[in-house]
């Protein structure tokens, strides 16, 4: 094969966009904190209530206060309960770093707040949607 030969290819593979990242994440995390797989700690629920509370006024998360509160939970919110709650927040935070005016309503940061505020509320198990 000379070095003009265009190698064969599979189709292109699209990369999931952050907010289909936040959204996966969610979804997922939100289906073990139902069926019991994932039972947030006391440093998830403290860092989870933080950050909502840091949200209470106008409701956004910004990248400021996510980024505060992953520094807040330090290097041991990385280990505690696999990381997971980290990576939401870490998802958060790219989704509101980047975001364009129409992510602002989107509905997967009310998903991830609904979730956070589970979590706060040491809400295990099915919510009370039956989601």
């Amino acid at each position: 094969m000379s070095h003009d030969t265009a190698v064969p290819c599979a189709a292109a593979q699209r990369h999931p966009s952050a907010v289909e990242r936040l959204a996966s994440l969610t979804a997922g995390l939100g289906a073990d904190l139902d069926q019991g797989t994932w039972v947030p700690g006391p440093l998830e629920r403290t860092l989870a209530g933080r950050l909502l509370v840091a949200c209470a006024g106008d409701g956004q998360f910004t990248p400021d206060r996510l980024q505060e509160t992953l520094w807040e939970g330090s290097v041991a919110l990385v280990y505690t309960g696999g990381g997971r709650l980290a990576h939401l927040m870490a998802g958060l935070h790219e989704v509101t770093s980047h975001a364009a005016p129409q992510v602002a309503c989107h509905p997967v940061l009310s998903e991830a707040a609904s979730l956070l505020e589970r979590t706060a509320a040491g809400a295990f198990g099915r919510n009370d949607s039956g989601h």
